[in-house]
């Protein structure tokens, strides 16, 4: 019995072919808008890991439009058990079509000595 081996190159090529990328297509899920204002957000937060812990205390939030969408974003300085502060920039952005907001958040620890700790995933379930 002979087997026919083009035929698995060939399917290879129809897999490439079936991929957005390879055709020179590629569908954005993610509005540009989002990504800007998420960027807005990690900006702030860079900003704030810079100042000195004396400094870190919570600020008025502020109102910004993207693109015609009318967003907030509020910084949280959060008093830890162990002396620090919990940081977080939490940016709120209005959907254009549909009733509700998407939500960016930075943020980390700072403590008195001016190190500063990461949050985990699980520490911004409290701010969305």
């Amino acid at each position: 019995m002979e087997v026919n081996t083009t035929i698995v190159p060939l399917k290879a090529q129809l897999a490439e072919l079936s991929e957005p990328r390879a055709l020179g297509l590629y569908l954005r899920t993610f509005p540009k808008q989002l990504a800007a204002f998420r960027t807005m957000v990690e900006e702030r937060g860079a900003r704030l890991r810079h100042l000195p812990f004396a400094k870190l205390t919570n600020q008025p939030s502020e109102e910004v439009v993207v693109d015609s969408r009318r967003g907030t974003i509020a910084t949280l300085v959060i008093p830890v058990p162990n002396g620090g502060v919990q940081v977080v920039v939490q940016g709120f952005l209005e959907h254009r079509f549909f009733p509700g907001k998407s939500v960016a958040l930075d943020g980390f620890y700072k403590y008195p000595d001016e190190s500063i700790a990461p949050m985990s995933p699980q520490d911004f379930w409290h701010f969305d």
